[in-house]
């Protein structure tokens, strides 16, 4: 290619790169995967907890005899929460939410003494019950799958959810185990792109 026609390629693939890069359509970052309609289920504290709070939300269920990855979840989320509170936004903007899989055994007086052991904080953290028919509606709309076991045992899907301030899904992650904790880091940059 001859230096003349060079400058007059150079200008034109400069335009063409823009144009591309202005108007190609993006990546869009936590994509709705879904959404949730609206539901009420008692706080352990006392209240009624409503979802369409316009918060950004974590939500996790779990059951307190669970004896490996609902204790392992909720320590790292007690790591989510001190980041949450250092930024300023626990409670204000953005909440974590658990709700019980087993209505039965967790009583309000048991899921509170199992929220105080892990020394999560109310002003933000909302540990959730209802009744059997309303925890199978719930976890219906999250299309969480689980079933009861021999014993006290709950077999149950591993799925956490992000909500946005409209109730939508903007992101899924995978319950603690042993062998791979959570990314708080990467599900902190998250919330943080929501609020």
């Amino acid at each position: 290619m001859t230096k003349k026609a060079w400058l007059l390629f150079l200008p034109f693939s400069i335009i063409g790169f823009l144009v591309i890069y202005f108007f190609w359509p993006k990546y869009e970052k936590l994509p709705v995967l879904g959404s949730v309609s609206d539901f009420q289920l008692q706080d352990v504290q006392g209240s009624t907890y409503q979802l369409n709070n316009k918060k950004v939300k974590v939500i996790t269920f779990f059951y307190t005899r669970c004896p490996d990855i609902c204790p392992m979840t909720i320590v790292d989320l007690t790591k989510l929460q001190v980041e949450l509170q250092n930024e300023g936004v626990f409670g204000e903007k953005v909440e974590i939410v658990a709700i019980s899989l087993d209505p039965e055994q967790d009583t309000q007086e048991s899921i509170l003494r199992y929220s105080q052991a892990f020394n999560t904080d109310p002003k933000g953290w909302k540990w959730l019950r209802g009744t059997i028919v309303e925890t199978k509606e719930i976890a219906n709309r999250f299309n969480m799958q689980y079933q009861k076991l021999e014993g006290d045992f709950f077999s149950h899907s591993t799925t956490m959810y992000l909500l946005d301030d409209k109730n939508q899904i903007r992101a899924l992650y995978d319950m603690a185990n042993a062998n791979d904790p959570l990314d708080t880091t990467q599900i902190l940059e998250d919330i943080s792109f929501l609020y």
